[in-house]
C-alpha cells in the first residue's frame, strides 16, 4: 500500500514540474509577445510620420496578438500531447 501511495506521489510530483516548466516556457513567450506589440503600439503614437505610425500600430496589433494566440495555442498543443492538461 505504501509503495502504491509512494508511486502516486512521485508521479504527481513529476506531473506538476512538467506543468510548471510547460507555463513558465509559454507564459515567457506570451509576455515577449505581448511586449513587442506593446513596443510597436506605443511607437505609434510617439512618431511623428503619419505613415510609419500606421504601419506600427497595425503591426503592433498583428504581432502583439497573433503571436500571443499562437503561444497559448502551442502551449495547449504541447500539454495535450504530454497529457498534463
Amino acid at each position: 500500500m505504501e509503495d502504491r501511495a509512494r508511486e502516486i506521489e512521485l508521479f504527481e510530483k513529476e506531473q506538476r514540474s512538467q506543468k510548471r516548466a510547460l507555463y513558465l516556457r509559454y507564459g515567457a513567450e506570451y509576455l515577449l509577445w505581448f511586449a513587442v506589440g506593446g513596443f510597436l503600439l506605443f511607437w505609434s503614437f510617439h512618431t511623428t510620420d503619419p505613415r510609419y505610425a500606421k504601419l506600427a500600430f497595425w503591426s503592433g496589433i498583428g504581432l502583439g496578438d497573433g503571436g500571443m494566440l499562437m503561444a497559448m495555442i502551442r502551449g495547449r498543443q504541447e500539454g495535450e500531447r504530454r497529457g498534463i492538461l
